[in-house]
Formats: C-alpha cells, sequence, structure tokens
C-alpha cells in the first residue's frame, strides 16, 4: 500500500460591528470543503460599503472549483475586475457621472485559497492575512495604504505611522477607481499551519503577541473567539472581523 498526505482545514469566523457604529459594513466567507476564505471591509458609508462588501463576497463564493489552484486564481481575478468595473459605474450613477465627486461604493479584502498543497492570496487595502508557523506569526500581505508606503520609504517610522493623519488612507480598495491592482502571492502549506484573515478594526487594537497566542488554541473556533472577545474589551471603534483557519494533515492509505 501507498500513502499520501490530505490537508484537513477547519474554520471559524465572527464579525461585529464594534462599540461606536450601528451598521457593520465588514463581511465574511468561509468554505472548509472547497478551501476559500475571505473577508472584506466596505468604505462609502454603510449603505454603500456594505454592498460592496456582500457583492464581492458573492463572487468568491460562486467561483467555480477548479482543479487546478492557478485556474481558479486566474477565474477569481476576473471576476474582481469585472465587479470593480460595476462597482465604479454604478458610482458614478449616483452622482450623474460626476467624476470629481463620485459615489464610493467600495472595500478592502484579503482572499485566501489553497489546493492542500499550495496556497494563494490575493488582496487591495488593508485588510490582513496572518500566518503562524513553527511558533512565529507573520503578516502575509502589506498594506496598500499612504502611511505604509511612507515607511517603505523610510519617511516615517513605524511607531510614528500609528499617530498619523492619514493612517487610515488606503491605496488601493475594489471600486474606488476605474482599474484595480491586485496584489497576489503563492506559498506552500506547512502541516499546523494557522491563519488569520481580519479587517484593521481586529488588528488596530491587537498587539503582535495576543495574535499569536489565539492562534495557538486547538480549535480555530476558539482562537476566532478570543481574538474578537479581546477587541470588545477596549473601545472597538471600527467594524472588526476574525477568521481562523487550521491545517492539518492527515495520512490516507489505499
Amino acid at each position: 500500500m501507498s500513502s499520501k498526505n490530505r490537508m484537513i482545514w477547519s474554520s471559524s469566523d465572527y464579525s461585529h460591528p464594534g462599540h461606536r457604529r450601528s451598521t457593520n459594513e465588514d463581511a465574511v466567507y468561509s468554505d472548509a470543503r472547497s478551501g476559500v476564505w475571505c473577508v472584506a471591509d466596505g468604505m462609502g458609508g454603510h449603505q454603500y460599503g456594505g454592498l460592496a462588501s456582500q457583492l464581492l463576497i458573492e463572487a468568491v463564493a460562486s467561483t467555480p472549483l477548479y482543479r487546478s489552484l492557478d485556474a481558479r486564481v486566474n477565474e477569481l481575478q476576473k471576476r474582481i475586475f469585472a465587479l470593480n468595473q460595476t462597482l465604479y459605474e454604478k458610482g458614478l450613477a449616483i452622482t450623474g457621472n460626476a467624476h470629481n465627486s463620485r459615489q464610493t461604493i467600495g472595500c478592502t479584502f484579503i482572499i485566501f485559497l489553497s489546493d492542500g498543497t499550495y496556497s494563494a492570496c490575493l488582496w487591495a487595502g488593508d485588510s490582513r492575512l496572518y500566518l503562524l508557523r513553527d511558533e512565529n506569526l507573520y503578516q502575509v500581505t502589506n498594506d496598500h495604504s499612504v502611511v505604509n508606503e511612507l515607511v517603505a520609504r523610510g519617511v516615517i517610522s513605524e511607531a510614528e505611522s500609528h499617530e498619523h493623519p492619514q493612517a487610515h488612507v488606503v491605496t488601493r480598495a475594489l471600486g474606488a477607481s476605474d482599474s484595480i491592482a491586485l496584489e497576489k502571492k503563492v506559498f506552500a502549506v506547512k502541516n499546523g499551519d494557522r491563519y488569520l484573515l481580519c479587517s484593521d478594526g481586529l488588528y488596530n487594537e491587537l498587539e503582535p503577541e495576543e495574535i499569536s497566542a489565539a492562534l495557538t488554541s486547538k480549535e480555530s473556533s476558539q482562537g476566532c473567539r478570543v481574538l474578537v472577545d479581546k477587541v470588545l474589551e477596549t473601545e472597538a471603534p471600527d467594524n472588526l472581523t476574525a477568521c481562523v483557519i487550521n491545517a492539518t494533515f492527515a495520512a490516507e492509505y489505499y
């Protein structure tokens, strides 16, 4: 008999409006069986930001489960480009095609896909993917934001970025302009990996050590609950969303 390894995924997610907002523009999608997850953070006011987040989730959920990870990613990119154009034109229509005062109907997002051997992430804006591997926490994505660009150029320090007046200004988002530049990373999966997809309302209120500690939980549901509960113990001024994913290899024999 021969054997091979098969990835077993388990995931849990939770989204909360926070303590200061009456509506939640965030949206989350989890499908451990198909190996696809997404967190979206709406922009443009609750009516419009929430719409953009939900339409992105629907696009992700309806993407065919191709055998090839590359094919899935390519199809998803096409759908995102098409949705971006739709949201941009809808914003123009609301304001009578006035480009200088166009209504934003948009969202930042992070999408994570895996075939059990390799994984890919697609994102635009400042929603993030974290990876806990061998007790080390990595921020897989980099923020598409004004302050992150200033830090990268050495104009301001990491510490100064947190109090910068443009701390929440993103440079990429779905629906923000007539075209969207996606960023993509592909990497191998490792047994015991722990992943976190989240909106800025979650990670802005937590220290990296708190994220690491939560992701060490054996159950994804427990890790998710710990993260959200810790944020809700703070002022929690923004919508917050967490999606925790655990990866485990199981041997099959035949």
